[in-house]
Formats: structure tokens, sequence, C-alpha cells
């Protein structure tokens, strides 16, 4: 059976079909997403011979990620689920940056002002050790992670090497890694790891300002 997911956490949104572990269908979505989503997921729908109602799950990201970009992706895949009586799954964006090697790691996400949000981790024959939940670091508190840790990816590279001058050059440029993606996904089907619709929580980038 197919499944579907919908990441939209950071400026690059994506729309992913899959049969098992197969990559069906991938698209990407720079633009106006509030206008182009739903549009684009009918498409993708149409164009692979695909119903509603024949998905094994539909998979959405609850964040850390923008304000909008998130709702957005949430309420359609709410929508679709509760509609069709689709399982639900929500994932943490940043689980899907891996490196290509095994060692300890930092993935980290921009926050702008608010500073960067950080999930520590380690990588080990193709095993990934999550050490820590996603959390919303000052400067400061940043600056101590990334003092310690060598390999720290992240898809805000330029941005980052420009804020932190101290480390510049230390942040590595990834993209989301759809078969992570796809790994992750599958994994919470086969565990039943399901959303319930009352707390259905989003993460946001911007949270409380932080008073170094």
């Amino acid at each position: 059976m197919k499944s579907l997911i919908i990441d939209t956490s950071l400026e690059v949104s994506y729309i992913i079909l899959i049969e098992d572990s197969e990559i069906i269908f991938i698209k990407k979505i720079e633009n106006n997403l509030s206008k182009n989503l739903f549009l684009d997921l009918q498409n993708v729908l149409k164009e692979t011979n695909t119903t509603l109602k024949n998905l094994k799950y539909i998979a959405t990201s609850i964040g850390p990620g923008s304000f909008t970009s998130l709702r957005v992706g949430a309420n359609i895949s709410k929508t679709f689920s509760y509609a069709k009586k689709i399982p639900l799954i929500g994932y943490i964006s940043m689980h899907a940056y891996i490196p290509n090697e095994d060692t300890k790691f930092l993935v980290v996400f921009d926050a702008k002002s608010e500073g960067l949000y950080i999930v520590e981790a380690e990588s080990s024959k193709n095993d990934i050790k999550y050490l820590s939940q996603p959390k919303l670091f000052s400067m400061l508190e940043s600056e101590k992670l990334l003092e310690k840790n060598k390999i720290v990816i992240t898809p805000h590279a330029n941005i980052l090497n420009n804020k932190f001058e101290r480390y510049k050059n230390k942040f590595k440029y990834q993209s989301l890694d759809p078969h992570r993606l796809i790994d992750i996904t599958n994994q919470k089907y086969m565990e039943k790891k399901f959303e319930n619709y009352s707390s259905f929580n989003l993460l946001y980038l911007r949270g409380p300002k932080i008073v170094e």
C-alpha cells in the first residue's frame, strides 16, 4: 500500500508518496505554500493514480518549523486523516537530517533572533540514537554545545556561519533526507504510534524570546 509524507517545517516543503520503502513521487515546494500545497497534493495523487482511502498512513512534521507552514501541513494532513479514517503520524523534522559517518553530532535549525533549535545524537552502524529532545537554546547556550561537538549538520549553514564567526565553516549544510524520513514514519506505523487529534501539538521555531 502507498503512504503519504508531508513536510512543511522549513523554507522548502516536500510531498513524498511512497509504497512500502520505495519513493513513487517526490515534489519540492519553494513558494506560496499556503496556496500551492493542497493543489499540489491533488496533482500528485492524480498523476500517480492514488486515492486517499487507499493510503496506509499520512505523516506530517510536528516541527520545529515556521508557524504558518507547519499549520498548513498539519491541518491538511489532519483533515485527510479524519475524513478517510487514515492513521496519522507525526514526526520531528530534525530527525530527517543525519551525517554520512558514525559519530556523535548535532542537528541545528536557526530560530532567528531567539537562538537555535538543537538535537544531540549519535550515529552507529546505521542506527541513530537521539541523546536529547529538540530544544530552543540561547546564543550563549548554543556556543557551549558547538564547542564540544565536531559534527554539526544544518539546512541553515550559510546563516549560521555568519552568526557564529568563532565557529565559521563548522556548520555543514544538509538537506532533508527523504529515505531517513521513510524509515522514521514506517517504524512509527509498525509500532502504531499514531497521533491523537486532541493532543496534536506543534513545535514552532520562534518560541518565547530568550533573555541572555
